[in-house]
């Protein structure tokens, strides 16, 4: 960790031990809230490498896990370090962290999972085809017949997407029906 003009960088080695320099939440929480750059440097360094194993160890079934792992630890350490103040409970710091590096582990899980990528050898096979190779016109006016709306808006509806008739056409025959001006949209 280094500090440049107010802001933290990062820059951690992937590898980590298990040594600590902080063997409990609270001295951990004073040290990162320090004013001394360089204890400061050396406990977001400690708490890199706890949040580290734990993104680790929850992303160790993906294809790229380091990489996740990494990103998601990153992301932590900087959410950390900006709510810090938000800590209720400085002897339970390291717990607070962990939830915090857990929900971001999960949270971006479940968002690759909504975004899978598109199989493109069974995408032809299971996209919809055109409506206008399956049902003739004539089935489609009977549909049309028993859908639930106004006569009008059947009309509008048969004599645009059915007929092709241009909108203005449609205005003059729904305005002689009407006996009262309608403009075409």
């Amino acid at each position: 960790v280094s500090i440049r003009h107010g802001l933290l960088c990062y820059h951690y080695p992937v590898e980590t031990d298990d040594s600590t320099l902080y063997t409990d939440s609270q001295t951990l929480f004073d040290a990162c809230r320090s004013p001394d750059p360089a204890v400061q440097t050396a406990a977001f360094s400690d708490l890199w490498r706890y949040l580290y194993r734990i993104a680790g160890y929850m992303t160790r079934r993906q294809p790229d896990g380091e990489a996740l792992a990494q990103d998601c630890a990153q992301q932590a350490l900087v959410r950390i370090h900006a709510q810090q103040h938000t800590c209720r409970e400085p002897k339970a710091f390291r717990t607070w962290c962990r939830r915090i590096v857990s929900n971001l582990v999960i949270d971006t899980l479940r968002r690759r999972q909504r975004l899978q990528p598109l199989d493109l050898s069974t995408a032809a096979e299971t996209a919809p085809q055109p409506i206008e190779g399956r049902l003739t016109t004539a089935a489609l006016r009977a549909l049309l017949d028993r859908s639930p709306i106004s006569e009008r808006s059947r009309r509008v509806v048969d004599g645009r997407y059915l007929d092709d008739l241009p909108d203005e056409r449609l205005a003059e025959v729904e305005s002689e029906l009407a006996d009262s001006d309608v403009r075409p949209s």
